[in-house]
């Protein structure tokens, strides 16, 4: 009895005491990652005119269409934003990713969500969502993701919690590697 009652003492007093530690983005964070989501958007507004300028583009997009049952047809297009990048240990040359986007529709509502990563390590370090609530309007949810904690912002109804939403950029980031990154 004192072997299952003393680890369950200990995990309740952990898990009671775990909020009050948490904390938020830091104000220098939260700039930080407001600049980088300005110059991603402008180096994807590049990237569009880039064939005008006879420039290479550096975006993948995928393009789904299936049935979920119960909700009829959906198309889910996905929007891959990346650099070259060179790893100096090994001395090759790999893609890098720094924005995605997406949108999908469920039944008869649309989502659009942004996936913003940063340079040192591809960490996520943004994500914004906007969908079509069940009353009509619009939710939108932003979640900054910095060293210190994440901080929310919220309007409406969130959808995806922070944790959720980084799950699903590391599960679009592995696609993207095994896509682009593939070792022959």
């Amino acid at each position: 009895m004192t072997r299952f009652f003393i680890p369950f003492i200990v995990l309740w007093v952990v898990l009671t005491t775990m909020p009050s530690h948490a904390q938020e983005v830091t104000k220098a964070e939260m700039a930080s990652i407001r600049a980088a989501y300005s110059a991603a958007k402008e180096q994807v507004e590049r990237n569009s005119h880039a064939q005008e300028q006879d420039e290479p583009r550096s975006d993948m997009e995928i393009v789904s269409h299936y049935v979920i049952p119960g909700c009829g047809p959906t198309e889910e297009v996905i929007h891959y934003y990346f650099t070259l990048g060179e790893d100096p240990v090994l001395g090759t040359t790999y893609y890098k990713i720094y924005f995605i986007s997406t949108s999908y529709n469920v039944a008869a509502r649309k989502f659009y969500q942004e996936f913003l990563f940063g340079e040192e390590e591809s960490d996520l370090l943004f994500f914004f969502q906007s969908n079509d609530a069940l009353d009509g309007s619009t939710d939108e949810t932003r979640y900054y993701y910095g060293k210190s904690g994440v901080h929310k912002s919220i309007m409406g109804t969130a959808e995806l919690d922070e944790v959720f939403a980084a799950r699903k950029a590391d599960e679009l980031k592995t696609a993207f590697n095994l896509l682009m990154n593939q070792d022959y």
